[in-house]
């Protein structure tokens, strides 16, 4: 009975481990210790409510599991064979459809927010550090990641891994400053590229490629950026105009594959070695060009992936990181030979749910995948089965989406806990109002607002409205907004609403044509509401106190600005020694960051998909996600 019992623990930490532990999958944390960093992360979180939910979901996949095998078992010869019979026409339909014209560029800035940190704080460059808070890191550095810390994990587990880690507060406003000046740079090559964040974009340049055939020279050549250069700086830009004995760039900074900077134009040698680069007519002359100028503008390396569709692209992006790129032939056997042996988490859009559900099939790569076909279009939905049939044969979207064709748009923060009501409606407020900007930006509007919420015990829940008129203004979003974190606090009274994520998301835009015919306000229409009782009010105030108190107490500074300054006040006399990374131990304990945000767009077809959507960014909402 006890021997039982410890294989169900055994098992039990197994499949924890699987949801919270290393993914060696990800880029810098190859070859470490997987056995001790996990052994690390489940004594720092054994016992906390993080693990309890960790436990709780890794039993309800574990459930799942168990009725797919089931399932499986159920399942005759006969009808195995008739479905292998449906799926192979179902492939010869794809291969004929297979498009391998067009050429898409997955752009992914390195570490970016802890690459910005680091380029503005120099003293940072040889430390591990990452950026966000004690309760959620958004990234690390190459450093850092060599002992396990990662984006998407706790502070407090990453500082177990190492103790020495540097944790810098995020500042969207300067990185928000960065990703426009890559951004200019990328509409350059594609009008119409795809961000998808701040720090990464989708880009088509099968136009560009052509239009570049009959680019003169001198178009293509760039010069060095020496002025705004540190001295190290200078040398080493002076050295990536040096040629090796093969003639080929030793940079430290570019062209690690060691590729001429040049396409057969030797008696321009002389003219570029002293300061400018002329760049070729190929793809990867082009992508190479791109990550030059992000580099001389912003001093950050960018990786990138060069492939047929989108989901190849993103999986390329992530070959040679950092500061690298990767390029499939737009032949088929090419595509297939890349596919073949890639594990499936390597996959955009296979999370640890879906890797744990195919380990149990004994799927681990996408061959695998290909070849139990017939057997995962009878136990898994359609549009599940066709997507792996879809990732097995390397096949993906070459369409990349217009603003006009978004489903939605979204911004979240993660921060410690928020139990005041008074400070949820302050940080509802704020969210609205950067979804605002974000909307009107891009001239969106909509008529579903959804807010959603992490708890104290991480369980998330969504709540939604739609009105009559579509919203895009601040006013309008928080009228909604508000109205639905009020049903939320009310339904834990008379305890309170005890939150570690707070999100809001307008989706249900409008066409072009219904733009035209709009004629009625939200405004209007919720003033009409409000005598009528339409809105919720919060306890023991009315709607009119509330707007009035807001706009007249709550400056336009940040909810996490003003939190970080009065919590200053309060930290005045700790001593320097207690401080790590420019916060105080109590600051790291109870710390309400600027927060971890996240404005994303969901898309009406699937693209690569990250663990953050989106417009997004790097989007932290689960650890290990």
């Amino acid at each position: 009975m006890d021997d039982m019992k410890k294989v169900g623990n055994h098992s039990c930490n197994d499949g924890v481990l699987l949801r919270m532990g290393l993914n060696d999958n990800k880029a810098g944390m190859q070859g470490l210790n997987k056995d001790k960093i996990n052994k690390i992360i489940m004594e720092a979180t054994k016992g906390s409510r993080f693990y309890e939910n960790e436990l709780k979901k890794d039993q309800q996949v574990n459930q799942r599991i168990e009725k797919m095998m089931q399932l499986k078992e159920k399942i005759t010869t006969q009808q195995l064979l008739k479905a292998q019979l449906q799926v192979d026409k179902l492939v010869i339909e794809l291969e004929q459809s297979r498009n391998l014209s067009s050429t898409i560029v997955h752009i992914d800035m390195d570490a970016f927010y802890a690459a910005v940190e680091m380029r503005d704080n120099p003293e940072l460059k040889e430390k591990p550090i990452a950026v966000g808070s004690m309760s959620m890191l958004s990234t690390s550095n190459y450093h850092a990641r060599r002992f396990g810390v990662r984006a998407a994990m706790p502070g407090f587990i990453a500082k177990k891994l190492c103790p020495h880690l540097t944790i810098v507060p995020l500042n969207f406003e300067k990185y928000g400053k960065v990703s426009k000046e890559v951004r200019e740079i990328l509409t350059e090559y594609d009008p119409n590229f795809m961000p998808m964040g701040l720090d990464e974009a989708y880009l088509n340049i099968t136009e560009h490629l052509e239009e570049r055939l009959n680019w003169p020279e001198e178009k293509r050549k760039f010069f060095f950026n020496t002025e705004s250069s540190t001295e190290k700086d200078k040398d080493d830009i002076n050295m990536s105009a040096k040629y090796n004995e093969d003639g080929y760039s030793s940079s430290p900074v570019l062209f690690e594959d060691n590729t001429p900077l040049m396409d057969d134009h030797p008696e321009q040698r002389d003219q570029s070695v002293e300061n400018s680069v002329v760049f070729g007519t190929s793809a990867e002359e082009v992508v190479k060009e791109i990550r030059f100028r992000i580099e001389q503008k912003t001093q950050l390396t960018a990786s990138a992936g060069i492939a047929p569709n989108t989901m190849l692209a993103k999986m390329c992006s992530d070959r040679n990181k950092p500061n690298g790129q990767c390029r499939i032939a737009p032949e088929r056997q090419a595509v297939l030979d890349f596919i073949k042996d890639l594990p499936i988490r390597k996959v955009p859009g296979i999370g640890k749910v879906t890797e744990k559900m195919l380990k149990a099939l004994g799927i681990v790569t996408c061959s695998e995948l290909y070849q139990q076909r017939a057997l995962l279009s009878l136990l898994f939905s359609e549009a599940s089965w066709r997507n792996f049939l879809d990732i097995s044969l390397g096949l993906g979207s070459t369409h990349l989406e217009k603003d006009g064709e978004r489903k939605s748009m979204s911004t979240e923060r993660t921060f410690s806990e928020i139990n005041k009501a008074e400070e949820q409606y302050s940080l509802c407020q704020e969210l609205c109002r950067d979804l605002a900007q974000d909307l009107q930006k891009e001239g969106l509007k909509g008529k579903t607002v959804t807010l959603k919420l992490k708890n104290v015990n991480f369980e998330v829940k969504t709540r939604a409205s739609t009105v009559l008129s579509s919203v895009s203004t601040e006013e309008e979003i928080f009228a909604v907004a508000k109205d639905l974190l009020a049903t939320e606090i009310d339904s834990v009274a008379p305890h309170p609403l005890r939150i570690r994520l707070m999100g809001v998301r307008v989706s249900g835009f409008l066409s072009e044509e219904e733009k035209k015919y709009q004629q009625k306000s939200i405004t209007s229409f919720l003033k009409a509401g409000k005598e009528n009782g339409f809105l919720r009010l919060q306890p023991g105030k009315s709607n009119q106190e509330y707007f009035t108190k807001n706009s007249e107490a709550s400056p336009r500074g940040s909810f996490f600005d003003k939190k970080r300054a009065a919590r200053q006040l309060n930290s005045e006399n700790l001593s320097p020694n207690e401080t790590v990374g420019g916060l105080s131990r109590r600051q790291q304990c109870t710390n309400l960051p600027q927060g971890t945000k996240r404005s994303g767009l969901t898309t009406s077809q699937s693209v690569s998909k990250k663990a953050k959507p989106c417009n997004s960014n790097h989007t932290i909402e689960t650890f290990f996600k």
